[in-house]
């Protein structure tokens, strides 16, 4: 170490915590402190760059570090982390030569499943940060990532993975989890439980059910009034409900909106509401229904009370009191449903939050709106439209995202202003 470890500090005294120095070729040394830290009952060092010149700012900047590493080593963690790549590179070599009794074509087939789809989404993520969670989003990604090629037209085909597929990738990944448990680089193996793939539709409302639930949602919230915090809760439930059903947008896209994403739009038939949200999919906008700003308005009216003046720009649309993001509005939404009775649809399928997104979609494509105008919109893709609402994309009619069938409605007249309104 000593002629790369220029100017050395032993922080605390043991051996622990060094400081150094990195000279240059020509002799001259690089004036960013660098950091070597070891941690009881864990081989190995960790190493890095505080990113300090300034000594006093390295020293303290080392030791948050060598207490950030001593709990993660205490909490079963290791000193140096892998990723899943690393891990895959190793067990690519070894699977082979530990199963030498088996055909070439096990092993081969193996090291194929999990070097496919597991390493393009796990591969720079730390071992042992992959919990069961991951695996839940892993599956998703998987089904809306299954193409298949076709050589002659030369052009990619979206295709619904097998349950016998997904059931050998999940054993494959089993294998893989052990290997690297019994390296000791995980402590135990994450359940990984492969989902069934075989419903093509998902859970939502009919529109009978849709008005059944905005009519029973007026008496839900009412009844919350006369229990002080619940009455709120209820209350931006029932907003929330009626803002993704009026616009088709992911749960998260409108849980982090800010009133500074909101605008107003001119169009030919009017005024439209315009957020710009951010999703899985990247930024886009996103258009809402005629007469739906009105659930905005009810929101920005409430922070306004409660803040006895105008919500900052960049607060959130959906908050507790305090101004914070509301984590999720699962449980209120669910409470709902049961007042309703109408926790699962027709089929015995759960109904939840998303629910709201496919009857957005559903009841769009009912109105003969463009697939592709509306995939768009929702931030997916045609052949997922196709996929899961294909009995009902016939033919692409429409022009413009917010076209209905039913008689123009005049949205109502608050006695406010709102930022938002200001059209664009």
């Amino acid at each position: 170490m000593g002629k790369f470890e220029v100017n050395q500090i032993d922080v605390n005294g043991n051996g622990r915590v060094i400081l150094y120095q990195r000279p240059r070729k020509d002799g001259s040394l690089i004036p960013t402190w660098q950091m070597r830290i070891s941690i009881p009952n864990s081989t190995g060092y960790h190493r890095s760059s505080t990113g300090e010149k300034e000594e006093p700012e390295a020293r303290r900047k080392a030791i948050n570090t060598y207490e950030e590493l001593y709990m993660k080593v205490l909490s079963g963690g290791h000193l140096k982390s892998k990723t899943f790549r690393d891990c895959f590179v190793e067990w690519q070599k070894d699977f082979p030569e530990e199963n030498s009794d088996k055909s070439e074509s096990y092993t081969t087939e193996r090291i194929r499943r999990v070097g496919n789809f597991p390493l393009e989404f796990f591969g720079n993520m730390k071992m042992e940060e992959i919990t069961r969670r991951h695996f839940v989003e892993f599956w998703i990604w998987r089904r809306k990532n299954a193409f298949k090629f076709n050589p002659s037209t030369k052009v990619k085909i979206a295709y619904e993975p097998s349950n016998s597929t997904l059931r050998n990738e999940a054993s494959c990944l089993r294998i893989f989890f052990r290997y690297t448990v019994d390296k000791g680089w995980l402590q135990t193996v994450p359940e990984i439980k492969s989902p069934s793939m075989s419903k093509n539709r998902r859970p939502s409302f009919t529109l009978k059910e849709w008005r059944l639930l905005v009519r029973r949602m007026r008496e839900w919230v009412k009844e919350g009034e006369v229990w002080g915090a619940v009455g709120r809760d209820r209350f931006l439930t029932q907003q929330y409900v009626l803002i993704l059903a009026n616009c088709g947008a992911r749960i998260g896209e409108i849980r982090n909106l800010k009133w500074n994403d909101l605008a107003t739009m001119e169009i030919d038939e009017g005024k439209r509401l315009v957020a710009n949200v951010r999703g899985k999919t990247g930024a886009r906008e996103l258009v809402f229904q005629e007469g739906s700003e009105e659930y905005v308005k009810r929101l920005y009216d409430l922070r306004k009370r409660e803040l006895n003046d105008e919500p900052p720009s960049d607060g959130f649309v959906i908050c507790h009191k305090d101004g914070k993001v509301i984590g999720s509005l699962k449980k209120g939404f669910n409470s709902l449903l049961e007042y309703c009775d109408l926790v699962n649809d027709s089929k015995g399928d759960k109904r939840t939050l998303y629910s709201l997104r496919h009857f957005y979609a559903t009841q769009r494509l009912g109105e003969e709106v463009n697939p592709y105008l509306l995939a768009t919109q929702m931030g997916t893709s045609i052949s997922m439209l196709e996929r899961f609402y294909g009995h009902i994309v016939t033919r692409l009619v429409a022009k413009e995202i917010t076209k209905t069938k039913g008689t123009k409605t005049t949205p109502k007249v608050g006695i406010n202003e709102y930022p938002f309104e200001v059209a664009q």
